[in-house]
């Protein structure tokens, strides 16, 4: 394919900025996608393609550089107390922008007094407007209830998707379900999505034995209804990305999920996306086949547009889907980093909103796909315990089996940042991609990483890699 220049971007990336400058254009603009320091991509891509100035409606500050303040002025919509999961910060901050606090609402209406800001949502943001300024792509509620994990296996099973045996049942009766479908290495429980978003690892738990009983009820009969219970699968984490473009469907390449284990616990620690890992080449086309056939099911069964993710496991029987997000994924963000430029999201926002657009949908297939297995990306970002006042970004050197700060002069495997966010402390992990080891799975770097991490300020504990089964 053809390399990005300096100069400028792949002519066929300039067609897809062209569709999204035309909607952007002159436009003032209001992001509600987190923190503040999440939000500094977007307004940089936004404002180069003519967009804004911009308001960013924000749950925190979070972790590293934030915003040009000539560019963008930015407001908290609520405060985050601590001891709370990713989801359920999601959920107090899809409230807050549903319900503004009228010291909020007041900026907005002097950000924007005629009302043409468009409003433009992050990955799971649900807020159907911002004082009466409609969300751009807002995502119906069908949709949005398939991402609950205890009613997607009857639409594996509609749509003929291999799946593993499951049973989802009250809290109270996961004990006998665990008993029932153990197979000898335990089980995995998920969450329902009463309370809203539930993704990120954060309603699931690894009930490995019995003794794990009391403690897994104790956590999830505040948080939830019932649970899905299915036997623990061995494998990679990993996920396909398909997008729904009018009568056109389209299929990413496979992703890895970066999915560890906390030693002693029955968490697990969901901390990014990798695309150096390869799936092998057959398994790789039946995902991105599996991605096809619920693609065609979702535009036929809900109306569905835009993209969405299948996460799963890659087994020693090949690959076993877990969940369904009807969105945009993380998955989806680090494939668009091999394309300089490419206004994904904001394609994907698109397509959800059914705008009249000339896809090309063969060569917007191969573009993404192409450069995601020519420029290979990933890393593993999380929040966790601990205390930082400030943001510290460090080159690493991997040594062999852990990494160290590089010091001055020598050549980075990677960068490592470490700084406050609203339950802790943020920290982040991006490997050097022409450093990194391609085929074999990420997290074990990912690990070394989260470990300097901790003398950084990040309290994170020990914890382990899965195992390829496949």
């Amino acid at each position: 394919m053809k390399q990005q220049g300096e100069a400028g971007f792949d002519p066929r990336v300039e067609y897809y900025r062209d569709i999204v400058r035309a909607r952007v254009e002159g436009r003032p603009i209001i992001l509600c996608q987190g923190v503040v320091a999440g939000m500094v991509g977007a307004v940089k891509q936004l404002a180069a393609l003519g967009g804004g100035p911009f308001c960013l409606l924000a749950y925190g500050i979070g972790a590293g550089a934030l915003p040009d303040p000539e560019q963008a002025e930015w407001h908290v919509v609520c405060e985050v107390p601590d001891g709370l999961t990713m989801s359920e910060e999601v959920n107090l901050y899809n409230r807050a922008l549903n319900d503004l606090p009228p010291a909020v609402r007041d900026a907005v209406r002097a950000f924007d007094p005629e009302g043409r800001a468009l409003v433009i949502p992050g990955l799971a943001t649900d807020v159907d407007a911002i004082d009466g300024r409609p969300n751009i792509a807002p995502r119906q509620p069908a949709w949005i209830a398939l991402e609950d994990k205890t009613v997607i296996d009857a639409l594996w099973d509609r749509l003929g998707v291999p799946r593993v045996p499951s049973r989802v049942v009250p809290v109270a009766e996961a004990p006998a379900a665990h008993h029932a479908l153990d197979a000898g290495q335990g089980t995995v429980w998920a969450a329902d999505a009463r309370d809203g978003f539930n993704g990120g690892a954060a309603g699931t738990r690894w009930i490995r034995d019995p003794s794990l009983f009391d403690e897994a009820l104790a956590f999830y009969t505040p948080r939830a209804d019932r649970v899905r219970v299915m036997p623990f699968l061995e494998g990679i984490p990993c996920s396909i990305h398909g997008m729904i473009l009018g009568d056109d469907i389209i299929a990413l390449r496979p992703c890895e999920m970066v999915v560890m284990r906390q030693v002693n616990d029955s968490r697990f620690r969901y901390a990014g996306v990798s695309t150096f890992w390869d799936p092998p080449p057959a398994d790789r086309e039946a995902m991105r086949s599996t991605a096809r056939r619920v693609a065609e099911g979702l535009r036929r069964l809900y109306g569905y547009r835009g993209m969405f993710t299948l996460d799963g496991v890659m087994t020693a029987d090949g690959f076993r889907p877990t969940e369904l997000n009807p969105r945009f994924g993380a998955g989806s963000s680090v494939q668009a980093m091999s394309l300089r430029g490419l206004p994904l999201l904001m394609l994907d926002l698109l397509a959800r909103s059914g705008a009249p657009v000339e896809w090309k949908a063969d060569a917007f297939e191969s573009l993404i796909v192409e450069a995601a297995d020519t420029h290979r990306r990933g890393g593993g970002w999380c929040p966790t315990a601990g205390h930082r006042d400030d943001s510290v970004t460090h080159d690493i050197v991997w040594t062999g089996d852990a990494f160290r700060v590089a010091e001055e002069g020598e050549t980075a495997d990677g960068s490592l940042m470490v700084g406050p966010s609203t339950s802790g402390v943020f920290t982040r992990y991006m490997a050097a991609p022409d450093r990194t080891p391609i085929g074999e799975s990420l997290a074990p770097r990912v690990i070394e990483a989260l470990k300097l991490a901790e003398t950084l300020g990040a309290e994170i504990g020990p914890l382990e890699p899965a195992k390829a089964a496949r």
